[in-house]
């Protein structure tokens, strides 16, 4: 503790200070107080940015159709090396605004085949016959059992 010349203590709180000394010491706590919010500020701003980035899967994924979303999957299961590095290719793009934001299958389709990976889809053929819809298989299982 400091003491003065005739010996007391030195009371810092009690010592009398020119208005610029105070002034100074204001807009010290001040700025400190701002650089703080600041910095707090950012940080919130960075962690904010870290759980933002979207997954690219769901990016592609919200950009395609219904029929878009079964040549993905096929594509995954047939392709999934290839899938993975084409996914977030295609969702960058998609961010970036380079590529529309509805995909339908058959564009997906025809790019993937401008990629030379050829999907694979499970195709079903549907037959109309007297007000009924049946799949081709079972329509000729029953063409087949009606003849013998």
């Amino acid at each position: 503790m400091f003491k003065r010349s005739n010996g007391r203590p030195f009371n810092w709180r009690r010592t009398a200070l020119t208005g610029d000394e105070e002034l100074e010491i204001l807009m010290r706590k001040k700025y400190l107080e701002l650089q703080r919010m600041l910095m707090a500020k950012r940080l919130r701003e960075q962690q904010r940015a870290i759980v933002k980035q979207p997954d690219p899967e769901e990016v592609v994924r919200r950009a395609l159709d219904s029929t878009g979303r079964k040549v993905l999957d096929a594509l995954k299961a047939q392709y999934p090396r290839e899938a993975k590095a084409i996914i977030k290719a295609l969702a960058r793009a998609i961010l970036e605004r380079r590529v529309p934001s509805r995909i339908d299958g058959g564009m997906f389709y025809r790019f993937l085949l401008s990629l030379g990976l050829r999907v694979r889809l499970e195709t079903k053929i549907y037959v109309e016959r007297k007000g009924e819809v049946k799949e081709f298989s079972e329509y000729l299982r029953e063409r087949l059992k009606d003849s013998q």
